[in-house]
């Protein structure tokens, strides 16, 4: 586990731990390393200021 991870997970034992079994626990270990995991490639994408958005948004107008 990762240093970032590591605290996420403590907080979460630390606040939650008290209603949740250990097979809870093991599984809220695994989605927060994943999270985390999943963050670390996110920080690391660069995208260009002037970038549009993946899919244009087209607001819906319902016709009268």
């Amino acid at each position: 586990m990762t240093e970032e991870a590591d605290i996420l997970f403590a907080l979460i034992r630390a606040r939650y731990a008290a209603r949740l079994d250990a097979g809870q626990l093991e599984e809220l270990r695994k989605a927060v390393e994943g999270i985390v995991r999943d963050v670390a490639t996110l920080r690391a994408a660069t995208i260009p200021e002037d970038a549009e958005p993946g899919q244009p948004f087209t607001p819906f107008r319902a016709v009268p």
